[in-house]
């Protein structure tokens, strides 16, 4: 209760200041997901992300964040500061400056299969190539929007120095979207790209880097981030093909770092076909997700669904039925909201 309040003063704070400056209040994430086991144990995961945006006229964002992985026990998360955003833009008709402290956004974001949807444990969301945290200068470039590249020069969260540079570099032609990037910090550099392609019928979403090359050790498959996606659309229907290998050093959200996820051997395949009626608001459909990893050597989960779009909200329910599985109950309903307001 003591978060929520806080959560609800600091909402109530930005309300209020929001007609003596101009600014608009964004709540750029809310996330609520519940799952309830066969004794009737509930676990709640919540999310709740604030954006104090100066909108056109003022080129500056403030960025709350309430993160809290298990809602119903643990009363200790709060409110925090998660970053300010400060730009000059069209600076010698050339280049876009922002000055920027804590977090800034993710390189190489995913689209459907990420986050704690289909891995619960941890801090670890799973849902982007290289989450970027720091204090620094971002100088960003474009040409007809065809091609555009930034260069991000700053201090990484936890260093004493001004230890890393980050460049992305883009180039959108029709249908298709490429994105490369490569950066360095200390002794660790890394390399990651994307690749889009939206068609009539079908997209699809390549993702792959490695954010942690060199350090004396020797380049393995459990080192790599890396998704692979594909959209299928025939009339009212979808089918999702996702594959996904989490990296055994990625950015956990709760600890605020880059720590070690103790994956290893890790892949997913995950199947998802759904119906869609026109002009509806609401899809039902199946999963079919299968895992390898040391803590499930092999797992396949069943998951009928219903999805409903109501109130600006996205409501999803799901059942999970763990056919094979070590560490899961066998049966597991879960339920997630998501909005952005």
């Amino acid at each position: 209760m003591r978060g929520f309040k806080v959560i609800l003063f600091g909402i109530g704070f930005l309300i209020f200041c929001t007609p003596l400056f101009g600014a608009n209040v964004l709540v750029t994430e809310m996330d609520l997901t519940s799952n309830v086991d066969l004794e009737g144990r509930i676990r709640t995961r919540g999310d709740f992300q604030i954006s104090y945006d100066g909108g056109y006229k003022y080129q500056g964002k403030l960025l709350f964040q309430y993160l809290n992985a298990n809602l119903e026990n643990n009363t200790n998360p709060a409110l925090i500061f998660n970053g300010a955003q400060a730009s000059v833009n069209n600076v010698l008709n050339v280049v876009d400056i922002t000055y920027w402290t804590g977090y800034y956004g993710i390189l190489g974001e995913g689209k459907h299969y990420k986050g704690h949807l289909y891995h619960r444990m941890g801090g670890f969301d799973y849902n982007g190539y290289l989450p970027i945290l720091g204090t620094g200068l971002i100088f960003g470039m474009s040409h007809y929007d065809k091609y555009t590249g930034q260069a991000f020069i700053y201090q990484r969260y936890g260093s004493m120095t001004v230890n890393s540079a980050d460049i992305a570099l883009g180039m959108n032609a029709d249908a298709l979207e490429l994105k490369v990037f490569t950066g360095a910090s200390d002794n660790l550099y890394r390399l990651g790209l994307q690749f889009v392609y939206f068609g009539d019928i079908a997209d699809l979403y390549v993702t792959a880097g490695n954010p942690t090359i060199g350090g004396g050790r020797s380049l393995g498959f459990d080192d790599f981030y890396f998704l692979l996606e594909e959209w299928f659309r025939i009339r009212n229907w979808n089918l999702i093909l996702s594959v996904f290998s989490r990296p055994k050093v990625y950015y956990n959200y709760l600890d605020r770092a880059y720590i070690g996820t103790d994956e290893t051997n890790d892949i997913d395949f995950n199947f998802d076909l759904n119906y869609e009626p026109p002009t509806s608001y609401f899809s039902g459909g199946g999963e079919l997700n299968i895992q390898t990893n040391d803590v499930e050597p092999f797992g396949v989960i069943v998951s009928p669904y219903v999805s409903v779009f109501a109130a600006g909200m996205t409501w999803k329910v799901k059942l999970d039925f763990n056919l094979i599985s070590e560490s899961r109950e066998f049966i597991t309903a879960y339920l997630n909201i998501n909005a952005s307001f």
